[in-house]
């Protein structure tokens, strides 16, 4: 039997396809047997849709309208087959068509996510972010674009006894669609934000299309402007942007991911390409948007919208937009928009530095700045930082040394005058 070959692979663990808040506060606070003893215990009650559930749903839609099986979803999950046995029940109950998965019983899922060819690797928990993202991980990871889903928070009421689903063949058919707290619900709440809410009520978009919104620099682009931005200022932002207007922004994580989402599109055919629709949503404004154009061209990457905000808050324009997900490196943009549509942090470059490697770093070069040869100094600096004396120099004599000089230069001073 010759293997499907699919257009796009998207490994997704369970704790983003459906909200496991609960599940992790049991499996911390009373351990793994608990754990399944709750499973078990609540094998028929289906979990309810994650953060990442409107992509999946909306991405294995477009199997339904293609020619060949494009879209390919894998369930990946550290969980072992018995514990994960309520997952599998859960997807079934939601007619979600996933075949393939992983039950690693602890093992880290993304030892196996170049096995599956994965494209797109989304997850819940951030170190499975990084270690796929980060510049030391193994060559296996290259090509494989990855974030972290992030729960939606309901800040207006409870969440509903009954979960609302979706048929499969009309993911989007409401125009006025959000997600609020976990659940997918049938209308927008604009008890909220009336004015975040305002813009979407009187938007209406393509039954069945997907819209993914990208972040700019530290997503579909390297970290290079934030670096420049960090060290330079805006205006040596600026600067380096007019310099630099035609060369083309260094890659980043989503760049083979959104090259991907091109291509099926592509192979929808000229029916259907616009079930996929693309927006780039940057801080940037008109000096950066120069460069963002050579840069797109010059990669052959089409991106339906593109919106410079020059720094004013996404989240109204991600409202109108009622995205499948929103990717972002800012992890205070992801905050402000996840109540309102779903979102993932893409945790690369100099906004999303391992605290624990930076912690170190900072550690370091404090010893070096506290190598200091002022006893006062080094009391005021040591409850802060690590510090270290230097004993050197006249501000550091020994005392004994100095008690037995003082003494020897009196009595000759003593015998002098005695004459």
């Amino acid at each position: 039997m010759v293997p499907p070959i699919f257009e796009l692979v998207v490994c997704i663990t369970s704790s983003a396809l459906f909200d496991c808040t609960e599940l992790r506060e049991i499996w911390k606070r009373d351990g793994f047997e608990i754990f399944k003893e709750h499973q078990r215990a609540n094998l028929m009650v289906p979990l309810q849709p994650g953060a990442g559930y409107s992509l999946v749903r909306s991405l294995l839609a477009l199997n339904e309208v293609a020619k060949n099986q494009l879209v390919e979803v894998v369930l990946i999950s550290r969980k072992d087959s018995d514990s994960g046995e309520r997952i599998r029940q859960s997807i079934y109950y939601y007619k979600l068509p996933i075949t393939r998965m992983s039950f690693t019983g602890g093992t880290d899922v993304t030892k196996y996510l170049s096995a599956w060819k994965c494209d797109l690797f989304l997850t819940a928990d951030e170190d499975q972010v990084r270690t796929v993202l980060s510049g030391t991980s193994s060559e296996a990871f290259t090509g494989i674009a990855a974030a972290l889903v992030c729960n939606i928070v309901d800040t207006t009421s409870t969440i509903p006894s009954k979960l609302i689903l979706i048929p499969e063949s009309s993911h989007d058919q409401q125009s006025n669609s959000n997600i609020n707290g976990t659940i997918l619900p049938s209308e927008i709440n604009t008890s909220t934000n009336s004015d975040l809410a305002a813009p979407l009520a009187s938007l209406s978009w393509p039954e069945g299309q997907v819209r993914i919104a990208f972040d700019g620099d530290g997503v579909l682009f390297s970290d290079q402007a934030e670096r420049i931005f960090k060290t330079e200022g805006l205006e040596g932002f600026f600067e380096f942007e007019r310099k630099h207007d035609r060369i083309a922004l260094p890659k980043g994580p989503m760049q083979v991911f959104a090259l991907k989402l091109q291509k099926l599109r592509q192979s929808l055919g000229d029916n259907h390409k616009w079930r996929i629709r693309t927006f780039l949503v940057t801080a940037r404004n008109d000096v950066g948007n120069i460069r963002v154009f050579h840069t797109l061209k010059e990669w052959g990457l089409e991106i339906d919208e593109t919106h410079f905000l020059g720094g004013l808050d996404k989240t109204p324009f991600l409202q109108s937009i009622n995205p499948a997900i929103f990717f972002d490196d800012s992890r205070e943009n992801i905050d402000r928009a996840k109540t309102y549509v779903p979102s993932a942090q893409v945790i690369y470059g100099i906004n999303n530095l391992d605290p624990d490697i930076l912690i170190k770093s900072t550690s370091i070069e404090s010893r070096n700045i506290q190598n200091d040869h002022s006893t006062e100094n080094i009391d005021r600096a040591k409850t802060y930082v690590p510090s270290a004396q230097v004993i050197y120099g006249i501000n550091n004599l020994d005392p004994d040394i100095l008690i037995k000089a003082t003494s020897i230069e009196s009595r000759n001073i003593q015998n002098e005058h005695s004459t």
